[in-house]
């Protein structure tokens, strides 16, 4: 019997998180076609094959994959990042694969048409307005008024999101804004350019939900609790599965359903970014593939011994599909924390990585930034993360207790301008 085979679009930037759905394929049975706009820094072998094309460019896209259908008949299209949402949509739609609709795919990636579509549900979302210039910006700010956010709609991985105080320069931020997306080169800013999105700011923590959709039934693997920084909304920590209340459980599960069915998300993974605010579940953001930040790759799996990759690989391909009940399963408590620089310079020194794996709970450690490299801040840069630290123990508060003392121990000195000054993770 004849193989089937699932193209990849393009992969995560972390190359443990980046290979986890390639190693799933492959216990499926699957050939794995990657289409990528270059070749990825993997082990080729990994790949059955491999098709360069401008991602950036549908049509160029579109074109090889359909040449190389004709060789090897696809079976699914999946992409593990925001970019490449719209392209599975087309592709999908093309080859009549199991795939979201385009229209669905241009909400899920337009944030300004995604809160169109939830605004009709009440209690959903926060309030909103376009922006395209300087003009409506003071506009939205004056409808809206403050705390805010100030972000652009097409974007992702919490890139270019400011926060809008009453102190807050809007000409600056204007600026601000327009400098840190620009469209250069093939970058995620060429992705509805000069559009923004002002919106009241959520108070109370971050939570994201995660799971699929598959001939119109929701599939929710779990809650995510996770911590954002105030300024720019970077995320820094996820802890799986949610310690809110059974109540708030509920009420994210609910909301989210709503978002999903309002954006008439049918046959992908989601990734539902929510807060838990003073006045109920809000809905922050609605990605139509699977969480990043090794959520989907190591967290959940960590958690309940069961993988959702292999489930979002088996829906899109339409391989033999039974939904493991991933609440039944939660084993263990997972997570991860990220330690972020908090000043601009070159890294000269990391210690301490051999430390951190003393402790058993700990499962991986890596630096993000190479020694050598030049560390940036917002809004330069909305990278300044320095290090993944990946962990699972039997107790939510042993867990945090472990992850924080794992960041203490790593040290990264970086050399500014002015002198060579040291950055714990204390």
């Amino acid at each position: 019997m004849k193989k089937k085979t699932v193209l990849f679009i393009n992969l995560r930037t972390h190359k443990i998180e980046r290979v986890k759905p390639i190693y799933e394929a492959k216990k499926l049975g699957l050939r794995v076609a990657l289409l990528a706009d270059s070749a990825p820094d993997i082990d080729s072998s990994l790949l059955d094959d491999l098709i360069i094309a401008d991602t950036y460019n549908y049509e160029e896209a579109l074109s090889k994959v359909k040449e190389y259908n004709q060789v090897y008949p696809l079976s699914g299209v999946l992409t593990w990042s925001d970019k490449d949402v719209e392209l599975v949509a087309k592709i999908g739609k093309e080859l009549e694969l199991p795939a979201l609709s385009e229209s669905s795919a241009q909400l899920a990636r337009n944030k300004y048409l995604m809160r169109e579509a939830m605004n009709k549900i009440e209690g959903l979302c926060p309030k909103f307005q376009f922006v395209q210039t300087f003009n409506d910006l003071q506009e939205a700010a004056g409808k809206i008024g403050f705390p805010a956010i100030f972000k652009p709609v097409g974007a992702s991985g919490s890139k270019a999101i400011f926060r809008v105080d009453h102190d807050t320069d809007l000409n600056l931020l204007y600026k601000e804004m327009n400098e840190s997306t620009k469209p250069t080169g093939k970058d995620i800013y060429s992705y509805y350019p000069n559009q923004y999105i002002y919106e009241e700011f959520i108070d109370g923590p971050e939570v994201s939900v995660d799971g699929l959709v598959k001939d119109n039934k929701i599939y929710i693997a779990g809650v995510t609790d996770k911590d954002v920084t105030e300024d720019y909304s970077l995320e820094y920590t996820a802890f799986f599965p949610s310690k809110h209340s059974k109540e708030i459980i509920t009420e994210l599960k609910d909301k989210a359903s709503k978002a999903i069915k309002a954006l008439d998300l049918e046959n992908c993974p989601f990734h539902i970014e929510c807060r838990v605010s003073s006045k109920g579940v809000r809905i922050l953001e609605v990605a139509a593939r699977a969480g990043g930040g090794f959520i989907t790759s190591h967290i959940i799996e960590y958690a309940t011994e069961c993988s959702l990759h292999e489930q979002i690989i088996r829906a899109a391909t339409d391989l033999d599909f039974k939904w493991p009940d991933f609440e039944k399963n939660y084993k263990y408590y997972a997570g991860m924390i990220q330690p972020l620089a908090d000043k601009e310079g070159i890294l000269t020194k990391i210690d301490g990585l051999d430390l951190v794996l003393e402790d058993e709970q700990i499962k991986y450690v890596f630096p993000i930034k190479n020694v050598g490299s030049y560390v940036k801040l917002p809004p330069k840069d909305f990278s300044p993360h320095l290090a993944y630290i990946i962990g699972r123990s039997n107790s939510y508060q042993e867990l945090i207790n472990s992850m924080q003392k794992a960041q203490r121990k790593i040290k990264f000195e970086i050399e500014t301008k002015e002198k060579t000054r040291e950055y714990s993770n204390s």
